[in-house]
């Protein structure tokens, strides 16, 4: 594939990236692997480093914005970005003879859990009564979990930690984004609101594809960094950048019946983008 039909593709894929990723931590994984991976035959490890750069940068700019809108727990987020950071680095070791061997898992992605977290967040939406939104906080808890007992509240809370584990293990690993899994173990085992559950996600994606990248930069063989690939990366990065600071703006904006529906249909559209190119790669090959 010519370089200026990719880049034509990657435009809009990157800035839907970008949004998808302000409302609910989703990953580039699921779009730019079988895109630069499969479809155009780049080197894996360089396609797992430029997923990682992609979901790195928006979540810098989702950290940014949500510390500016007191949408963050920085404490909880660095005590556990710590705690993941042991994860990644196991994760990152058994990648180093796992991968190699098993270069084919990565040509079969999609997106049918994205696809199904997407319609859980639509029908809480649907479901939710506008007599609720208009009168109460527009950026409460969407776990439907705000007040659990203390005996299940402790039990939740234990349990964010082998779920941060669970993540950290695979972003290290397969390289895939852990800000959804983030959001949603923080969500269901913290009872954090959407807003302050993603932007606290997204602090601890930073650091921990921050570190993912880095150790899997020095594993991409000599030659492949060339001048037209860092230019490819960079735009696909600073493209998704900018739609997660639009996606940002507007959900920011929005009551809380509202943000669950636009999570649900962003994440949806995300997930079938990401499907339908598995289909699409068997049709091309």
């Amino acid at each position: 594939m010519k370089i200026s039909v990719l880049t034509i593709i990657l435009i809009p894929l990157s800035l839907l990236i970008g949004v998808a990723a302000s409302m609910i931590g989703f990953t580039a994984w699921l779009i730019i692997v079988p895109i630069l991976f499969v479809i155009c035959g780049f080197n894996l490890y360089l396609t797992i480093f430029s997923s990682l750069l992609v979901d790195c940068g928006n979540a810098f700019v989702m950290t940014l914005i949500a510390l500016r809108n007191h949408q963050i727990d920085p404490v909880r987020g660095a005590l556990l970005s710590i705690f993941a950071l042991i994860w990644i680095v196991a994760g990152i070791a058994l990648g180093t003879t796992f991968i190699p061997d098993h270069e084919n898992l990565f040509r079969g992605s999609s997106g049918f859990v994205a696809i199904l977290i997407g319609v859980v967040f639509v029908i809480k939406g649907l479901k939710q009564k506008k007599t609720t939104i208009d009168h109460g906080d527009s950026h409460e808890s969407l776990s439907g979990l705000d007040r659990p007992g203390m005996e299940n509240r402790r039990i939740r809370q234990i349990l964010v930690y082998p779920g941060v584990a669970l993540m950290a293990f695979q972003i290290g690993l397969f390289g895939i984004g852990g800000g959804m899994g983030y959001v949603l173990f923080l969500m269901l085992c913290l009872s954090f609101p959407i807003l302050k559950a993603t932007g606290t996600a997204m602090m601890m994606t930073f650091f921990s594809t921050l570190a993912a990248a880095s150790g899997i930069y020095f594993q991409i063989p000599d030659g492949l960094m060339v001048p037209k690939t860092y230019s490819l990366v960079l735009m696909i990065a600073g493209l998704s950048m900018l739609g997660t600071y639009i996606g940002a703006k507007v959900t920011y904006s929005l009551t809380e019946r509202k943000v669950r529906l636009l999570i649900g249909g962003i994440v949806i559209l995300a997930g079938l983008i990401a499907t339908a190119q598995k289909y699409v790669i068997r049709y091309l090959l």
